[in-house]
């Protein structure tokens, strides 16, 4: 999805301390052993080790279904080894990078999340459960919702039932919360077939349709109304981009489009955003990549902020800051409120930060959000930044 969503996976080895009573050699050599069973299904599952606490390791991946198997086999390592015990966090966002170090909201509420943990534990947020689907998480029991230290917003928690995955699975089809259908366009077959491969072996997800052109495309998508179209960018009769503008445009559709290409172009990501896309994907991607595309497109805006969104924006926004009592015309419907509001949403925070900068409720920053897309005709926080970036509301490199 743009490159943007990471999946970001905290881990500590629990008794490590109480290793040195039996001396500090024989302590480092337990705890390298258990750190080196750690990183066997992370290279497995292509995580990315951040850092390395001594006990710990942080670690970032690309899709949040990689990163929940990755936990259970990390589990089932340690738990093989028999002298420490593993607490595992996990979160999905867009953090903030600066070269090799990730930082942010998603860093910070999977490191709380391991810290609650008990000894054998792994702890999800609503947005890994939610986008790493039943498959993934099919031993996922939710928790309610904690408080975590130091994170603003009660979050909702899943634990993973790890040590029960492999268990036989109830009698009689499970029915998924939801199931999310989709349309597949693309004009080469194998690329379709392959796509209709890999999501409908997921119980949450149905392909209702397939198309080899544009034209078709929307023809397909008007008459069955899927939630997601993965939308390829070159096709005959009609391009990508203007078979998405097309079914982002039309009133009667509530389809998410997540577009799909072999050319990594980032005038291509900032068009498909302009437009409403939800995500960019390119065709080589992993299956477990296809998958968490498909279900934060078809979740909608609720689970990302677009801080990653906002930088790839700048690069393609050069307009001259209004002038300080003046608004742009085409934000001259918000309140001053709500032109705070925007301008927070395009700095890429979420709406628990927004609610802490301007000391409001969160429900009632939720208000102001769906007050600005409604009056401005926006599908989602993509295309807030966009307008926000177009009109000079906020400009590259601003002061903050």
């Amino acid at each position: 999805m743009s490159g943007s969503i990471v999946t970001v996976v905290f881990t500590e080895l629990v008794g490590a301390a109480a290793l040195f009573e039996h001396g500090a050699d024989a302590a480092d050599a337990v705890r390298r052993a258990h750190l080196d069973a750690l990183r066997d299904p992370l290279a497995a599952h292509g995580g990315r080790e951040v850092t390395s606490t001594g006990d710990g390791l942080m670690v970032a991946f690309g899709s949040a279904v990689a990163a929940v198997r990755c936990a259970i086999e990390m589990q089932r390592a340690v738990s093989t080894l028999g002298r420490l015990q593993l607490s595992v966090g996990i979160d999905a966002g867009e953090p903030l990078t600066d070269g090799n170090h990730v930082y942010g909201t998603p860093v910070t509420v999977a490191s709380r999340l391991c810290d609650a943990a008990e000894p054998g534990e792994i702890l999800v947020s609503d947005v890994v459960a939610r986008i790493a689907g039943p498959r993934a998480g099919q031993a996922m029991q939710p928790l309610g919702v904690r408080r975590l230290r130091g994170v603003a917003e009660r979050l909702a928690v899943s634990r993973i039932r790890w040590d029960a995955v492999d268990e036989p699975a109830p009698a009689g089809p499970v029915a998924p919360a939801r199931m999310v259908n989709v349309v597949i366009a693309d004009d080469e077959q194998l690329v379709r077939a392959g796509f209709r491969v890999i999501l409908e072996n997921e119980p949450d997800i149905r392909v209702i349709g397939e198309a080899a052109d544009g034209s078709r495309a929307v023809d397909v998508v008007r008459r069955t109304r899927p939630d997601v179209v993965l939308m390829d960018i070159r096709m005959p009769e009609l391009d990508g981009l203007s078979a998405a503008e097309r079914i982002l445009g039309d009133p009667r559709l509530d389809t998410h489009v997540v577009m799909l290409t072999t050319f990594d172009r980032d005038e291509y990501i900032y068009e498909a955003l302009r437009i409403g896309a939800s995500g960019f994907l390119l065709k080589d991607a992993t299956g477990d990549r296809l998958l968490d595309a498909v279900r934060v497109a078809a979740a909608g805006d609720a689970l990302l902020a677009p801080s990653i969104t906002r930088r790839l924006i700048e690069q393609f926004t050069r307009v001259a800051r209004p002038t300080t009592d003046a608004v742009p015309e085409r934000l001259a419907e918000l309140t001053a409120r709500e032109l705070q509001v925007l301008e927070l949403i395009a700095r890429g925070h979420s709406n628990a930060e927004i609610a802490a900068a301007l000391v409001l409720g969160e429900n009632t920053i939720k208000t102001h959000v769906a007050h600005v897309f409604g009056k401005l005709g926006l599908r989602d926080r993509a295309q807030a930044v966009v307008i926000a970036y177009e009109t000079g509301l906020v400009v590259p490199d601003a002061p903050r």
